[in-house]
């Protein structure tokens, strides 16, 4: 097979949790198929190219100028949207040289199938396109917005995301309708998604983890008073995780347990945000870790107090296969099939309480997480978990060719 995958970037270093997943599943599917990744691009860290092709994939850097994520521009880009029909997100990430780029390689059969790796990419792909196309929809765009709609307090701001998050429902059903195939990080979103667009053929492929890398260190002490949560600091959902966490979870543990510690672990925090850690004498932050690994083996505690997103959370599958107890939002363990592996609480009351009991009672945390990783292991790792996309892929590709068989893929 000939694959053309089209991504925002490359996704090496995975640094989070997309990046992990599409990197996990392209260096594992690249022993099924010949895959070409087109992405725009500024410019690119020769160690990132050079791990795309250890991994087996081509990269195909578009050049595209960045979009300006803060200041004035920023803000006429958001001005500007309000006269589009397609929401911000579609806006910032269509690319004419990308849609060039991809309607070239189209024009002259280079590829068998397309797979958009985010919902808003598929902009870039023509109307035109014969070829099955695959969209791969790590959230559903929809529900985080919904949710970011749910939690701002402002005015203003409210309505405008009010306003995206009408613009995103929209575009979203569309782009589902319009694929060959889609695939769903869960079997909620799967069904979700086949109820937006009866239509549409939706595979499950989940969230994972690599197991081999992700294993319990027996050697490794744990500090019985420290928490870690960890998450890309520059995604909007973990940001607002961490301010909740902070201003309203976090005091009600210290109130009961002075003596409890709380390390924050993420990529690209904003000043803001390493700010308000720094102002909280208990809790530490490490940006930009290379390896997580070390930070959650020593935790007693993985926290995932998130109030906005989609998907299911790659973190959860991690700090469990590493051993760790987890304490979650039912919001940040939607999607995985974890009963009685980690312990849910709705509100920061009930957080803060089960942040508590289960650091009064370490035995029962370390049978949890036995529970939890066993799970896990049984249905999250990601060699189990490629080759249902692979399987998507051929199958897709064998009725788009001639004299191929009748009928709807899977």
């Amino acid at each position: 097979m000939r694959v053309l995958v089209i991504d925002e970037a490359l996704p090496w270093p995975p640094d989070s949790g997309k990046r992990i997943r599409t990197a996990a599943l392209l260096s594992r599917l690249a022993g099924e198929a010949e895959i070409r990744l087109a992405y725009p691009t500024a410019g690119d860290e020769p160690r990132a190219l050079e791990a795309a092709r250890a991994a087996g994939v081509e990269p195909w850097p578009v050049r595209r100028r960045p979009r300006p994520k803060r200041g004035p521009g920023f803000a006429l880009d958001l001005a500007r949207n309000l006269l589009l029909g397609v929401p911000y997100m579609v806006m910032a990430h269509r690319s004419r040289a990308l849609g060039r780029a991809v309607a070239r390689v189209l024009a002259t059969r280079a590829v068998d199938l397309v797979h958009v790796e985010w919902t808003p990419l598929l902009a870039n792909v023509p109307e035109s396109c014969a070829l099955p196309v695959v969209v791969s929809a790590h959230n559903l765009e929809a529900d985080i917005w919904a949710r970011y709609h749910a939690h701002e307090p402002r005015g203003l701001r409210r309505a405008y995301i009010g306003l995206q998050a009408r613009k995103v429902a929209r575009y979203e059903r569309e782009a589902f309708a319009r694929a060959t195939a889609v695939t769903a990080v869960s079997p909620h979103d799967a069904e979700r998604i086949r109820a937006l667009v009866p239509g549409t053929p939706v595979t499950t492929v989940p969230n994972g983890v690599d197991v081999a890398a992700f294993r319990p260190d027996p050697d490794r002490p744990v500090d019985p008073e420290r928490c870690v949560f960890v998450g890309a600091l520059d995604w909007r959902p973990n940001q607002d995780a961490v301010r909740w966490l902070l201003e309203e979870i976090w005091p009600r543990v210290k109130g009961q347990r002075p003596a409890a510690r709380l390390l924050v672990v993420g990529r690209r925090p904003p000043a803001w945000l390493a700010a308000r850690v720094a102002a909280e004498p208990s809790a530490e932050l490490l940006a930009d870790a290379p390896d997580v690994r070390p930070a959650v083996r020593g935790a007693a505690l993985s926290l995932v107090p998130l109030r906005i997103g989609g998907g299911s959370r790659l973190k959860i599958c991690e700090a469990l296969a590493l051993g760790r107890p987890v304490v979650s939002t039912p919001v940040g363990a939607e999607g995985l099939e974890l009963e009685g592996g980690l312990r849910l609480a709705d509100g920061a009351e009930a957080f803060a309480a089960a942040v508590l009991d289960l650091l009064q009672h370490p035995q029962e945390a370390r049978r949890l997480a036995a529970r939890g990783r066993e799970q896990v292991l049984a249905r999250y790792d990601w060699d189990r978990i490629a080759p249902l996309q692979a399987a998507l892929w051929r199958d897709l590709v064998e009725r788009d060719r001639p004299g191929g068989r009748v009928g709807s893929p899977p």
